[in-house]
């Protein structure tokens, strides 16, 4: 029973000598990564026709083509939209002014903090569209309204580019 004992005593000792001879050391770490401004603008479509205009249309002096375009907005930053006609005039059989092309904007999406809802002419210079915070497939709907007159307008194929400006300051 002695060595018993003798043996389990110095079994402890040998532990508790153990756990205070022990070395700890620790070393901290980072993980990083960084984030650049990230945005993407993506058109539903390229082209907004008007079709063949008519004599209503003409009696009405102009045509819409309401939801033509949708417009989706991918951005980690707040953002703004610009559109821009990329001439004065269309291509045709006069020069139409880019002004006779007017646009607006429609969304429900909460994260877009003002757009333009009320038909407004195409021009040159950068007009904003839209504005809002970030986040994934913010979605836009754009109407058009193209103007036309008897006096101004003979018959003829008319086309007019324009681009969109999406950015993050």
């Amino acid at each position: 029973m002695q060595v018993r004992t003798l043996t389990v005593g110095l079994l402890a000792l040998g532990l508790v000598v153990g756990v205070v001879g022990m070395a700890q050391v620790t070393a901290g770490s980072t993980a990083q990564f960084t984030v650049p401004a990230l945005i993407r603008l993506s058109l539903s479509t390229s082209t907004i026709n008007f079709g063949t205009l008519d004599e209503a249309d003409y009696d009405a002096g102009q045509r819409d083509a309401l939801s033509a375009q949708d417009i989706h907005i991918w951005s980690n930053k707040s953002w703004t939209l610009t559109v821009a006609a990329d001439a004065d005039t269309w291509s045709g059989p006069w020069a139409k002014p880019s002004t006779d092309l007017l646009w607006e904007a429609a969304t429900a999406d909460g994260r877009v903090t003002s757009y333009v809802s009320t038909f407004t002419a195409l021009a040159t210079g950068a007009t904003q569209v839209a504005a809002g915070t970030r986040g994934g497939n913010i979605e836009l709907s754009m109407d058009f309204r193209v103007l036309v007159s008897w006096e101004n307008d003979p018959a003829g194929d008319y086309s007019l580019g324009f681009t969109y400006t999406l950015t993050a300051p």
